[in-house]
């Protein structure tokens, strides 16, 4: 967006001179690799020979011959013990590639073959020449299981097998393969990885990499198991389906004397101690995450740019032993990844499709930058902010922690910029959100069309289909506050069906709570239509299906909205709902595919492009109840939820806004404290309390009322404090004066002279309610 944001960003700028140099700021242009904070991911990491630093190491006298050393597992830091690459170039008589060195089971009626043929591994190993394919019928009456067995190998400690392995996680469904180990030729097996653990993508190589400490010290031999699919409940075999495997290898872990990682990689430590058998290990990680360990193996992560020392001590009943290498992990940092977690994610209807979050009621911004960022910046401002600045625009309300609760004020449109940054430098994130009390709102981000479906012959994406999946749920991201669900639409874009009995299906229309990220339970059933019914919705209101509530529903949480009961696709029947087309991020569809809930993403196309919204379209009314503070223009915003009254007894009167009206008073938890009166038809009430005088010996004391919407209380504290000599209202018998005073909608006081026509703003006594002016 143009508007004014170089002018923004060069406030920032200056603003950012407060906790870094000029040299770092500059930085902000440097590429990314990050991960997200306070929650490392596993990445691959260099392993060098002293290269950055001088390194050295430093040991203490061994006990009994027992020597502390260490290393990581990482690719340079490894030995092969074993490995096969297929590109040895044997042939038989007639020409042929043998594979040699593997004993092979081709199944019943031989139908599973295994060749050596040139791929495209050697984009991964340039000097690749040949992989291993393994390929099978493609009859459902032919499949079967097959095998390729290597010869012994000796696991060292340490040991890990490595493997690459080409395949689509289409094939899953009928055929399998599995990487199995075995210390007694198989007579039993422990299965190291199975290609059903890939479940999104394309076809593509997949690295395996596999723990055989188990096996330390042990002959194993390692067996590729072509097997039944995971729709074959039968366990009869694989078929339509192949494989290619490369890059095979047991390593175990030698000495380094320095590794290279950025900021966030997670590095696996391992004990090399020798001449003794360690039965304690004390671990020292200055600067990293965590900073000390007594696990034989620990992982460890650092958060800034820098050279680190390691010490392992290492004990048994003899006596121990330690060693430190200085400057043994480098790590590099780069500038942060801003990031924001809004109150909200569902956005309006109507474009420009913002956020919609509630006015007046505090609401909650949080950080969600990547790369271990370690100040911050928010700035919250309006378009009238922006429009009546003068030269260099600078925010009003600028915050500097990491997250930050702030309340709307002014309906409609507001900015917000946040800023994160480390000592390597900065980025920031400028986005905007719609403030209202309510409205239809959608998932359907601002640059997404309406897309009607994907066909195939066995789909309506999303819809009828034979694929097994069952029910579709858009997902309904928690709300800033909690909100009433007043209705709802939903779009289909086909509904057709030739049989009776598809015709008088009924369409569910559930609401789930959300579990882990997913549909959970089902909290109630909203509508049900028939396939006729919707046909009729098709043909009238666009495909618009409106969903009737039987009762006002509550929402404060994430929900699902689940939709069921669409028959299985035939050539007579067509039923789809509407959705945004299929893109690369904010996926909210999910599917229920053979019992089993997931996302979109990766499973009509590869990940991360398939992401999608469904077609729905809440509306939503927020429960706005705070205490409130009115001007004299009548603006509203929040008040203190403390009112302090003097040691006379008396009245006193508490502004409370209620966007949906105060629907009872919860009364006091004190009986020298008590409400007066009903609650009033005002989205601004007087709660009207009366206080006994304070007794002698106590100089203050509080009681708590309670006033509720039907949706959330709100709890208000009156402090009676000897020391307040403020003019309180006096309890009398006699009538008080009524003033009303009306303002135009812009705020604008209306002369008591004036005859007001229109809608108007009345304030009588404090309370304020639009009024029609005569």
């Amino acid at each position: 967006m143009l508007r004014k944001a170089k002018n923004i960003v060069l406030v920032f700028s200056v603003l950012f001179a407060l906790y870094v140099s000029a040299d770092d700021v500059v930085k902000n242009s440097k590429v990314k690799h990050t991960t997200q904070l306070g929650m490392p991911a596993p990445m691959a990491y260099q392993v060098t020979e002293g290269k950055l630093n001088t390194p050295q190491t430093l040991r203490r006298t061994a006990a009994n011959g027992m020597t502390a050393d260490f290393s990581v597992q990482g690719a340079t830091s490894s030995v092969d013990v074993w490995s096969e690459n297929f590109d040895s170039d044997e042939r038989d008589a007639k020409g042929n590639l043998i594979l040699s060195g593997w004993t092979l089971d081709q199944g019943e009626g031989n139908v599973v073959t295994f060749t050596k043929e040139k791929k495209d591994f050697n984009t991964i190993n340039e000097n690749d020449v040949y992989s291993l394919h393994i390929d099978g019928p493609y009859q459902a009456y032919k499949r079967t299981k097959a095998s390729a067995t290597s010869s012994a190998v000796s696991v060292p400690a340490n040991g890990q097998l490595h493997a690459y392995i080409r395949m689509s996680p289409t094939w899953n469904k009928y055929v399998t393969l599995a990487i199995q180990v075995s210390t007694d030729d198989f007579e039993t097996q422990t299965e190291v990885w199975n290609s059903k653990e890939v479940t999104e993508g394309s076809a593509r190589w997949i690295a395996v990499d596999a723990d055989l400490s188990a096996f330390v010290g042990k002959q194993i031999k390692i067996r590729l198991f072509w097997g039944p699919g995971t729709d074959d409940t039968f366990n009869t075999g694989g078929y339509m389906g192949d494989f290619y495997v490369d890059g095979l290898s047991v390593t175990g872990v030698q000495s380094v004397d320095q590794i290279s990682v950025m900021a966030g990689d997670v590095i696996q430590f391992v004990d090399l101690t020798t001449g003794g058998e360690p039965t304690s290990w004390q671990w020292s990680f200055p600067g990293g995450t965590p900073s000390s360990s007594t696990e034989q193996s620990p992982t460890v992560y650092y958060t800034a740019g820098g050279t680190y020392d390691v010490t392992l001590r290492v004990t048994n009943a003899d006596g121990s032993d330690e060693v430190t290498k200085t400057a043994f992990v480098s790590v590099e940092a780069e500038a942060p990844q801003c990031g924001v977690q809004f109150p909200a994610d569902f956005r309006t209807m109507e474009q420009p499709r913002m956020r919609m979050v509630a006015p007046l009621a505090p609401v909650e911004y949080k950080d969600a930058s990547e790369g271990f960022p370690t100040d911050f910046t928010w700035a919250m401002y309006t378009p009238y902010d922006l429009a009546k600045a003068e030269g260099l625009f600078t925010p009003n309300d600028i915050y500097t922690t990491q997250d930050v609760t702030y309340n709307h004020n002014t309906l409609g449109k507001c900015y917000v910029l946040h800023t994160s940054q480390n000592s390597e430098g900065y980025t920031f994130v400028d986005d905007s959100v719609q403030v209202q009390f309510g409205g239809f709102v959608s998932n359907f981000q601002p640059k997404d069309s309406y897309q009607t479906n994907f066909v195939d012959g066995e789909l309506t994406l999303p819809g009828a289909n034979k694929m097994g999946i069952t029910a579709w749920a858009e997902r309904i991201s928690k709300p800033s506050v909690p909100v009433v669900l007043e209705g709802m639409y939903v779009a289909f874009t086909k509904a057709s069906a030739e049989e009776l009995v598809d015709q008088i299906s009924p369409v569910t229309f559930y609401l789930y709570t959300s579990e882990n990220g997913l549909p959970g339970q089902p909290i109630e059933m909203l509508d049900s239509w028939t396939l006729s019914e919707l046909n009729y919705a098709m043909n009238t209101n666009n495909g618009f299906v409106t969903i009737e509530l039987g009762r006002r529903i509550i929402i404060d949480q994430e929900v699902f909205l689940v939709i069921g009961g669409i028959p299985e696709k035939n050539d007579q029947l067509e039923c789809a709902i509407g959705m945004a087309p299929m893109r690369d991020y904010g996926n909210t569809a999910f599917m229920l595919n053979k019992g089993t809930w997931r996302p979109f993403t990766g499973f009509f196309q590869p990940a991360p492009g398939g992401q999608t919204s469904l077609s729905v379209f809440p509306y939503f009314n927020h429960s706005v109840l705070i205490p409130a503070q009115v001007s004299d223009q009548g603006a509203i915003t929040m008040g203190s939820n403390v009112t302090e009254v003097g040691p006379q007894a008396g009245t006193t009167n508490v502004p409370v806004f209620a966007n949906l009206g105060i629907y009872k008073y919860l009364g006091t938890n004190a009986n020298w404290c008590r409400i007066l009166g009903t609650p009033g038809e005002y989205t601004v009430d007087s709660v009207k309390v009366e206080f006994d005088a304070l007794p002698d010996g106590i100089d203050q004391r509080e009681a708590v009322i309670s006033v509720t919407d039907s949706i959330q209380t709100l709890d208000l504290i009156v402090r009676q404090d000897r020391s307040i000599s403020t003019p309180i209202q006096m309890i009398s018998t006699t009538n008080n004066p009524v003033t009303i005073e009306h303002f135009d909608l812009q705020g604008r006081r209306i002369n008591a002279m004036r005859q007001p026509r229109g809608i108007i703003i009345e304030r009588r006594n404090g309370q304020v309610r639009k009024v029609m002016g005569k």
